[in-house]
């Protein structure tokens, strides 16, 4: 496999390392992101490299994988041990899941409208257990935190929820939150897709117990990639899978036919089968350089200014967003009284501008490679729609 492309440092015009055409004004990376050049060259060498499987360089696969769960790791402040390779957050959550056996009335705690992916599995476990599924209602003054904070008691075993909602952008302050948990003994599993990447995540801090998170929004990552952290307290717990590459790897197969009961060390026993895909995880690995190039905290800097000039010019349109100090910096939500027409995204797109619509309201989420023009030109575009 050839040697990684060098990720490029912070750089006010980061546009020219992605493939966006002229015109286009793409504020959509919390449906999915575009993938930096660098990744996309990785992934057509993964590519290539399956046309001669002889001349597959086999150690650098598990190099490559070991990177990206190193990379990662920095992300969160975790250790690369800590860090599974999976397919779907939905996988991470149901690994999660099986974990956990609460007792009968206990209290799971999600949230109104919380992504399904960390819904489904948690009904399952409640109907299974005889445990109560806590769903804490939208607060009508987008505080979060103190909803959520509200809902904790000593019946509280588990509680699965994002650092901010997908729908909104509002925030909750993870590490109260964990903090709360604890003192009532209660378990912590964060789906952090619309997070990582793009804001800083300490899981010592919030005290989690397992983090998620989806490759292909803001890792910049391909399709079919999610990573999962678990805390070292549960890091001898029972996969989904019993594979090869969880029980002992290659070395096992070409020094003899052996079959051992043990898991691989730490969080890798959680890994999914099949998961040193020749195309995927060199994309990953070559994203997560350049978002560890850039860092968190810098794309988080380049991005606020850019929502917060979108927030003015909505409420000049007479539309509304959540207040400053209850969303994040890289997802705002635009709401209208009786809502938007059904036509006004498919319109905006038709003007080359593309934002999603979310829960009956219109979500924007700008990226590196946005500037404030863009801004503008969404604000003109949606103005002219609503006429």
């Amino acid at each position: 496999m050839n040697k990684p492309l060098e990720a490029i440092p912070p750089a006010k015009d980061a546009r020219a390392l992605f493939d966006i055409p002229p015109g286009v004004v793409y504020l959509n990376a919390a449906s999915k992101s575009a993938i930096p050049l660098i990744a996309l060259e990785a992934g057509r060498t993964g590519v290539r490299a399956k046309a001669q499987p002889w001349a597959i360089d086999e150690p650098a696969r598990y190099t490559q994988a070991d990177h990206v769960r190193a990379l990662f790791a920095d992300l969160i402040g975790a250790t690369a041990s800590d860090i599974a390779i999976h397919p779907a957050a939905s996988y991470g959550i149901a690994t999660a899941v099986r974990q956990f056996s609460p007792t009968a009335s206990s209290q799971i705690i999600l949230l109104e409208g919380q992504f399904p992916s960390n819904v489904y599995a948690w009904r399952r476990l409640a109907a299974e257990t005889g445990a109560d599924i806590i769903t804490v209602p939208t607060p009508d003054d987008d505080d979060w935190t103190a909803a959520v904070l509200s809902a904790i008691s000593e019946r509280t075993s588990i509680a699965a929820l994002p650092p901010v909602h997908w729908v909104d952008g509002t925030v909750l302050n993870l590490e109260k939150i964990g903090a709360a948990l604890k003192n009532v003994d209660a378990a912590f599993v964060v789906d952090a897709t619309q997070w990582v990447g793009v804001q800083p995540l300490d899981v010592r801090a919030i005290q989690a117990d397992f983090v998620v998170c989806a490759a292909y929004k803001w890792l910049l990552g391909p399709y079919g990639m999610s990573l999962m952290y678990a805390a070292p307290k549960y890091q001898n717990g029972v996969p989904l899978e019993e594979h090869l590459f969880n029980k002992g790897g290659v070395a096992s197969i070409t020094g003899g036919l052996g079959y051992t009961d043990d898991f691989s060390e730490g969080a890798m026993r959680y890994d999914a089968g099949e998961y040193l895909n020749l195309i995927t995880i060199p994309m990953l690995e070559a994203s997560l350089r350049q978002i560890n190039a850039w860092g968190p905290a810098h794309i988080s800097a380049r991005l606020a200014p850019i929502t917060a000039h979108i927030a003015d010019g909505a409420q000049t349109l007479g539309l509304k967003v959540a207040p400053a100090q209850a969303r994040c910096p890289h997802i705002i939500t635009l709401r209208r009284d009786g809502g938007f027409p059904a036509e006004t995204v498919p319109k905006l797109d038709a003007l080359g501008v593309y934002v999603s619509a979310r829960g009956g309201h219109i979500r924007v989420s700008p990226y590196i490679f946005n500037e404030e023009s863009d801004a503008n030109r969404f604000l003109n575009s949606l103005e002219s729609v609503l006429r």
